[in-house]
């Protein structure tokens, strides 16, 4: 009870505050403010004093002064509520501008496109402690990544149709399939395979990696990468295109 009746003092007093903006003729006693005051002991003065300096700093009035690191006081103080109020600051407010204050700053100054500099200069001051000032954005989550998963030959390949792929190449392209066929020659400077598949067609093979001579029967696992090019000792010949992914 008795903390409650100090808050409604304060509210009072407040509003009387307010008040005293208006003409003096309009108190039936121009000492009331005075004696309201008179009867508040030092800790209910310091709250309100509190009070007065957050109203007066949200309305940019406030007598700013620079702070920086090595500063230390009430002032500091404030300025490290209002920058945890806004996110800024994790740490509790010790009225020491220290490393921790100085990355706050720098952050806010960031945010609300300032000079840089950890310094909290009388505009900074004004720009924190205004009612739009920028609070610290939430960082957007990163999404879980998808786990890689390793193909299964039984299950992740199909027999590969020859005629259908190259009627309509862009229907299979990125699907996976198991070529069996005898290669023929390698091309392009050792980059593709030319392999005779088992039924009469042709395919080319990129990345196969390992060795082979020419008429070894080669197993292929590969993604199907749509059609491309050679020229052969007859003209050009389109074949259909394989990224080999395991090899037997």
């Amino acid at each position: 009870m008795k903390g409650y009746c100090r808050v409604c003092r304060l509210i009072a007093l407040w509003a009387a505050l307010i008040l005293c903006a208006a003409p003096l003729s309009a108190f039936a006693d121009g000492n009331a403010l005075g004696e309201r005051l008179s009867g508040l002991d030092a800790g209910e003065l310091t709250e309100l004093k509190a009070l007065i300096d957050l109203r007066l700093r949200a309305l940019g009035e406030y007598p700013f002064v620079k702070l920086s690191e090595g500063s230390k006081g009430d002032e500091v103080t404030a300025l490290q509520k209002r920058l945890k109020e806004l996110g800024y600051l994790s740490s509790e407010p010790d009225g020491r501008y220290r490393q921790k204050t100085t990355a706050a700053m720098k952050a806010f100054e960031k945010a609300a496109g300032l000079k840089r500099d950890g310094i909290a200069s009388v505009e900074d001051q004004k720009r924190l402690f205004a009612d739009d000032a920028p609070a610290q954005p939430t960082p957007t989550p990163s999404p879980t990544p998808r786990p890689t998963r390793t193909p299964d030959i039984a299950r992740d390949y199909g027999k590969f149709d020859y005629r259908l792929a190259g009627l309509m190449p862009d229907k299979y392209q990125g699907s996976r399939y198991r070529l069996t066929g005898v290669l023929l020659s390698v091309l392009d400077a050792e980059q593709f395979w030319l392999v005779q598949l088992g039924d009469g067609g042709l395919a080319a093979v990129r990345g196969a990696g390992a060795q082979r001579s020419a008429g070894a029967t080669v197993n292929v696992w590969g993604e199907y990468a749509g059609l491309t090019g050679y020229q052969s000792e007859s003209g050009p010949v389109t074949l259909p295109l394989f990224n080999c992914e395991h090899l037997e």
